[in-house]
C-alpha cells in the first residue's frame, strides 16, 4: 500500500498538468451581449467513487511570459470576452493503471439581461470542443506536441 502511494505521488511529481484552455466565441461587440448578462463556465473532472467534481477557476492567460498567474472566475461578461482563462489538473488515472483519464464535462451557466439562469452540461470532453460561446482545447498530459496555451495545436480531434 505505502509502495503504490510512494510510486502514485513520484508518477505525479514528473507528469506535467492536464490543461484546458478557455476562449469566449462571442466579440465584446456582439448583439447577443443585449440578452446575455454573463456567461459562466466550469469543467467537471473525476473525482472518488465517479462524483463529478465542478471547477470554475482559472489563470488568465496573458501575453509574454507572466512572473505569477492571475487567477479569476471562468466568468465572461461583453467587457471580458476577449480573456482567455486555462484550467490545470493533476491528471486522474484510471484504476490502477497508468492511463489517464481524459473525460471532464463542461457546464455553461448563462445568465440572461433579465435575471434568469440557464444551465447547459455536455458529455465527456475528449477532444477540442466548440460551439457558439466557447471553444475549449484540451492539452493532456504526456502529449508528444506540447504546445503552450494560446497556440493553435498541431493536430485537433472532435469532441
Amino acid at each position: 500500500m505505502i509502495r503504490r502511494t510512494l510510486y502514485l505521488l513520484d508518477k505525479l511529481l514528473k507528469m506535467d498538468p492536464f490543461l484546458i484552455e478557455a476562449r469566449c466565441n462571442l466579440r465584446p461587440n456582439d448583439p447577443q451581449w443585449e440578452l446575455i448578462e454573463s456567461i459562466k463556465l466550469e469543467i467537471g473532472y473525476p473525482g472518488l467513487k465517479g462524483r463529478t467534481i465542478w471547477k470554475s477557476i482559472g489563470w488568465l492567460q496573458e501575453k509574454g511570459i507572466p512572473i505569477s498567474r492571475l487567477f479569476s472566475h471562468a466568468l465572461w461578461k461583453s467587457t471580458q470576452a476577449a480573456n482567455v482563462i486555462v484550467f490545470d489538473f493533476l491528471p486522474v488515472f484510471v484504476g490502477n493503471t497508468q492511463e489517464t483519464n481524459k473525460k471532464y464535462r463542461i457546464r455553461k451557466l448563462i445568465t440572461t439581461s433579465d435575471g434568469n439562469q440557464y444551465i447547459d452540461k455536455t458529455g465527456p470532453l475528449t477532444g477540442m470542443y466548440t460551439d457558439e460561446y466557447f471553444t475549449l482545447k484540451p492539452r493532456y498530459p504526456g502529449a508528444k506536441n506540447h504546445q503552450a496555451p494560446g497556440r493553435p495545436p498541431k493536430t485537433t480531434t472532435s469532441a
